[in-house]
């Protein structure tokens, strides 16, 4: 099996961070592969910036289908392109937001996220209420760190995370922290052990969803529905080769 996770955003200096955390909690039988994008913006802060980074990421996940992978994960916690990736594959797309946040709700009564700045909170309320999970939603906390600072003052970044989700606990009732978004990846560990609740590593677990998710389509022939939402769009009209 074979699982192809995306950077999204042109950002390789994390290429081999990312690689290195999911060797860690892979299966054995799982081939890791770990791919950044070519073109655009090193990140997807900005509605414009994931605009820009679509088509190469779309891109992707039709080779990752054509070269026989058996799942993609999109590496951001907006979930960009998860729609359109679902529309025109057949094999499991995964996006860490929806995955993680499904997961969290299992795992206690309600559940808290915890991302960078403030811009973030509107999509990440946005999508929480597209995957149906309103009701489980304590908080949305921020840490005041963007996507770059986050890459550039780790430990800065991990203190904040900590304060922040020690409030949520606190203060908002959550049972189940998020780390909402993947550049917050590499603490949940720590992190567990000094709130003694769950933490969800965006990264990471998005990652054993997606070989949940390979395993379901490969052992019970289980995907994304074609019929509705998903439908994929018709081969004759020429743009879907």
């Amino acid at each position: 099996m074979k699982i192809l996770y995306v950077d999204v955003g042109v950002s390789p200096q994390w290429l081999q961070p990312f690689k290195k955390m999911i060797e860690l909690v892979k299966r054995p039988d799982v081939e890791v592969e770990v791919v950044g994008m070519m073109r655009g913006p090193p990140d997807a802060e900005y509605h414009y910036y994931e605009h820009l980074l679509m088509d190469e990421l779309l891109e992707i996940v039709r080779k990752a289908e054509k070269e026989r992978y058996d799942s993609v994960v999109i590496g951001c916690f907006y979930d960009p392109g998860l729609r359109e990736a679902r529309e025109i594959a057949r094999i499991p797309i995964v996006g860490p937001a929806e995955a993680c946040m499904h997961i969290a709700s299992t795992l206690g009564h309600r559940f808290s996220i915890i991302t960078g700045r403030r811009k973030f909170v509107p999509k990440m309320e946005d999508n929480t209420s597209i995957y149906g999970l309103e009701k489980k939603l304590a908080s949305i906390r921020t840490v005041d760190f963007s996507v770059k600072e986050m890459e550039e003052s780790r430990e800065k970044l991990k203190e904040a995370l900590l304060n922040e989700a020690k409030r949520a606990v606190e203060e908002d009732g959550a049972e189940v922290i998020v780390l909402g978004c993947t550049a917050e990846s590499g603490f949940s560990k720590e992190l567990m052990e000094k709130l003694k609740v769950p933490v969800i590593d965006a990264t990471l677990v998005a990652w054993k969803y997606a070989e949940m998710m390979a395993d379901l389509h490969r052992k019970l022939g289980i995907t994304h529905s074609k019929i509705g939402g998903y439908e994929s769009p018709p081969r004759e009209a020429g743009w879907l080769e």
